[in-house]
């Protein structure tokens, strides 16, 4: 069969052109929704620290300094023994209970009554004893003493009669006792004798001064203990007491009343206070804050 010139030619497989058409617009669309990846920020942690004040320092300005305890003298040997003793002892010291720690003393330590009234610390094969001078021992020999049988049974054994002993003589005792005098009984206008204790420490001057006026004058001591001196009057009179260490205390109203005890209220020295311990300042606390920033927005 023959075609004519008048005969329309068709296209081959106009559906083959459909399927591209829509592949291309499938592919299109599923580029333009695809997922894209977001980009978000994060914030950094930021933290803060804060100091709160520290208490504040204690002031430079400091109170009076209190002078530190002077040294004891060094303990010495020697020999202990017991004697009865009485009240008729050397150092006149009145009132003594008959059952109290007391020591005599070798005629060359008792110098004239010097360390009358004054304490030693005394220690022996059983135990210790502070004990006050009150006689001297006219048959002991150098380092040679003699206790009072309290005292001595508190060192060693009575039945041993004699012990080996380390005695310390006493600076600044503690509690320091209180001055106490009494004018001797023979005293007058124109003659006085006076005894002074409760020093603690051996005494080295007294003197007496009018209070009507006029100069301190200084006394004698005697052998008994008791300090004398003539041509005063009738007093009034403030006495000035000094002792071996150079501590001085004044007594004031003192007036001829023989055979009187006066007690005076006061003290030769004044025992150092502990000074109390300070803390060291606390530190200044420290307060350390952590702050996470929240997250900022995601964008495409």
């Amino acid at each position: 069969m023959h075609r004519t010139g008048h005969e329309e030619v068709h296209p081959g497989r106009p559906w083959l052109w459909t399927i591209l058409a829509g592949a291309v617009v499938m592919g299109l669309a599923t580029w333009w929704i695809r997922p894209q990846s977001l980009s978000c920020s994060t914030a950094e942690p930021t933290t803060t620290v804060v100091t709160l004040p520290a208490e504040p320092a204690a002031s430079a300005v400091t109170p009076q300094q209190i002078q530190a305890e002077e040294p004891q003298p060094a303990p010495e040997r020697g020999e202990a023994r017991f004697y009865a003793f009485s009240q008729g002892a050397a150092c006149s010291l009145p009132d003594l209970p008959l059952d109290g720690y007391y020591v005599s003393v070798p005629t060359d330590e008792y110098d004239g009554s010097t360390p009358c009234g004054s304490y030693v610390d005394i220690d022996g094969p059983i135990g210790s004893v502070r004990a006050q001078v009150v006689d001297r021992c006219p048959g002991c020999e150098p380092n040679q003493y003699d206790l009072s049988r309290s005292a001595f049974e508190a060192i060693a054994h009575s039945i041993d009669g004699v012990a080996p002993v380390k005695i310390s003589r006493v600076r600044d005792p503690d509690p320091a006792p209180e001055i106490f005098y009494r004018v001797q009984q023979s005293s007058s206008t124109s003659w006085i004798g006076i005894l002074f204790s409760g020093t603690g420490n051996p005494i080295a001057q007294v003197a007496l001064r009018p209070d009507s006026g006029g100069d301190y004058r200084p006394l004698r001591r005697g052998y008994d203990n008791y300090w004398t001196v003539s041509g005063l009057g009738r007093g009034p009179f403030t006495a000035q007491v000094t002792d071996i260490y150079g501590h001085a205390a004044f007594v004031p109203a003192v007036s001829i009343e023989p055979g009187q005890l006066r007690r005076t209220g006061i003290h030769l020295y004044e025992i150092p206070a502990e000074s109390p311990v300070e803390p060291p300042p606390p530190a200044a606390p420290v307060v350390v804050t952590t702050v996470v920033a929240a997250p900022a927005p995601c964008m495409p």
